[in-house]
């Protein structure tokens, strides 16, 4: 029996049980590193193709290997261009995340590009989708708007003022601020914990809520500001990220060995 492509389902299974989902972020190409970060248990990957160096052929293989450790892939894309999208949404990863999204007219085109027409203008020549055809085409079309999640990541103050329009957008599945671009649309670039910042981060959430759409968070590992957001009713948040998290074990290691020297 063929396993889950993309393990969204375990995702939805801890959403219905009202969990959050936890993970962390890829940046670095090899394929290694998902195996262990699925290894240590998180639910999901944010693999990031907007800020890193990786390839086509990079995101493909992290997105293979998350089917081998059961975790599920989210591929921050560069852009919500179709023609850019389209190579990632043919992988079939558990989730698209959207970046710089500030205006209605953004999200609109960034569930565009997911879709197939009449709901979106997504060309059509799925592989792995269609598990090299082990999957009937008909049944890939019935089911594929719910197996990769369209998730925008707010970006802007504007699109955060604009946040109930662009949640009654159909298609939508998910939000996520970006803390950094969203404090720097405010004035107050890297002032994530700025009262006025996460007041607006905290605006996307209750509206989120209150419409019955996930939300995400990607911050930092400070326990209190995890604390609150999971507190808070976030469905999904991803923390720290390879490179970070090889640096300060690494950092521990030498200070330690240091010590005794």
């Amino acid at each position: 029996m063929l396993s889950p492509v993309n393990q969204l389902e375990k995702i939805r299974d801890k959403w219905a049980r009202g969990e959050v989902c936890i993970g962390t972020n890829a940046t670095l190409t090899d394929s290694t590193v998902i195996e262990l970060l699925g290894e240590v248990g998180f639910d999901i990957v944010w693999i990031d193709m907007e800020h890193s160096a990786m390839t086509l052929e990079h995101a493909l293989n992290h997105v293979r290997a998350c089917r081998g450790v059961g975790m599920a892939p989210f591929i921050r894309v560069p852009s919500n261009d179709p023609v850019v999208v389209k190579p990632f949404l043919e992988m079939h990863p558990a989730g698209i995340i959207m970046p710089r999204i500030e205006s209605v007219a953004d999200a609109e085109q960034a569930v565009k590009s997911c879709r197939y027409p009449p709901r979106g203008v997504r060309g059509f020549s799925p592989n792995r989708g269609v598990r090299f055809t082990a999957r009937d085409t008909d049944d890939y079309l019935s089911k594929v708007d719910s197996e990769i999640l369209v998730i925008l990541q707010i970006e802007h103050i504007d699109a955060v003022n604009q946040i109930d329009q662009i949640l009654d957008i159909p298609g939508v599945d998910s939000i996520v601020p970006g803390p950094f671009d969203l404090s720097g649309t405010m004035g107050l670039l890297g002032q994530t914990g700025h009262p006025e910042v996460v007041a607006a981060m905290q605006r996307m959430l209750d509206v989120a809520r209150a419409k019955g759409i996930p939300m995400g968070q990607s911050i930092g590992p400070n326990p209190d500001v995890l604390r609150h957001w999971i507190d808070g009713g976030i469905s999904w948040i991803c923390s720290g990220g390879d490179w970070y998290l090889m640096y300060q074990s690494a950092e521990k290691l030498r200070a330690l060995m240091s010590s005794m020297t």
